[in-house]
């Protein structure tokens, strides 16, 4: 009877993980559709050449997957915190450190062409790795909330790559009244991660499907998940089963602060060619891919899924716009729909771990 009950809340639990993001998408579409007739537009034409804009074609479909790149890598950040019950939301910082780090190592170090985009890359690891231990810091010898702590550390890091970008390391040969943006010295193309095949988009995609698949084998496939969410939530228990909660904290804030500055990282050396002033606060990477995590209910394969959706979505609202004079706003009003019914979703999360964690340490204190 008890198995019979737990097989049923199982299924019960799936059901309702699925069906909340396709409920949210599905509002959102329908309120887009709203807005569409109201401008006069036929909204199955609309999303139809939407759709077109961001799969129908060879070069539509690179431009989805290379903006969703960055998108994947910042969602895994997400996933790999978040299933661990630390709330980091610093993947946009990261994300902007390990561009920059990526840049200037591709630009500056005296290195071989052969070792220059393994170096550039570990850089951006490394750099989004010691930003997120930050923040793990802050977390354990103060007990600093990590929504607070990693929200603020995201303009620190913005600033910070703004004021490299515009003064000390702005690149001399550029035009200043032909840019739109400070940028840094275009990277040689030894630095530059190459087009799989002509037409074809970056290496950084197959990197990013390589990041996903190791990130869902940990959690799977090891004790990984076990431990690090163990630790994560319930630390003084953990003690007792053996597992190193302080370890454990660091082990995942540097997991996911390397998927964050690698994502910068592709984003510099595969569609950039150099660290622009703005690039990755201003795209919203980082975010979007925090709601591909909330849509995929922090599935590794699913964020994939999911990123790949939601940058279709801007890819094909500028073909929309173009083609049938509907203004891009109407895409934003759409992804901004489902980032609202996620911002539940993670408030949700967010206040369960804490309950957890304040019941945790009631019953340590018991």
């Amino acid at each position: 009877m008890n198995n019979e009950r737990n097989w049923k809340q199982t299924l019960l639990a799936a059901v309702d993980t699925i069906t909340q993001p396709l409920i949210a998408v599905l509002i959102s579409f329908l309120l887009g559709a709203v807005v569409i007739l109201v401008i006069g537009k036929n909204p199955l034409l609309a999303y139809g050449e939407m759709i077109r804009g961001a799969f129908g074609k060879q070069v539509y479909l690179m431009n989805t997957l290379k903006r969703a790149t960055p998108i994947v890598m910042g969602g895994l950040a997400v996933c790999i915190a978040w299933r661990s019950g630390y709330e980091a939301m610093g993947g946009e910082g990261q994300m902007i450190l390990g561009a920059m780090a990526a840049a200037l190592a591709g630009y500056y170090l005296p290195l071989p062409a052969a070792l220059r985009i393994p170096a550039a890359l570990i850089a951006a690891a490394a750099v989004g790795a010691l930003y997120s231990m930050f923040s793990g810091w802050l977390f354990e010898k103060f007990d600093v909330t990590f929504v607070i702590s990693t929200l603020m550390l995201n303009y620190i890091a913005n600033y910070f790559a703004a004021y490299l970008c515009n003064y000390p390391l702005r690149d001399p040969e550029a035009n200043v009244y032909q840019m739109q943006n400070a940028q840094t010295g275009k990277l040689g193309p030894e630095a530059i991660l190459p087009p799989i095949a002509k037409g074809w988009v970056h290496w950084g995609f197959v990197l990013a499907i390589v990041a996903v698949l190791i990130t869902w084998f940990l959690f799977k496939k090891t004790s990984f998940g076990f431990k690090s969410r163990m630790g994560g939530l319930n630390p003084r228990f953990a003690l007792y089963g053996g597992i190193n909660a302080r370890k454990m904290l660091y082990l995942v804030m540097i997991l996911s602060g390397v998927m964050a500055g690698l994502g910068g990282a592709f984003e510099t050396m595969g569609s950039k060619s150099r660290y622009v002033d703005q690039m990755i606060f201003s795209t919203g990477y980082a975010w979007t891919g925090m709601v591909a995590a909330l849509l995929a209910n922090m599935n590794p394969l699913g964020t994939l899924a999911a990123s790949i959706l939601l940058a279709g979505l801007a890819v094909g609202g500028s073909t929309m716009m173009l083609n049938m004079d509907i203004p891009l706003e109407v895409c934003n009003i759409i992804e901004g729909i489902i980032t609202l019914f996620m911002s539940a979703r993670m408030i949700r999360i967010v206040a369960g771990n804490h309950r957890r964690r304040k019941q945790a340490k009631g019953g340590s204190e018991a």
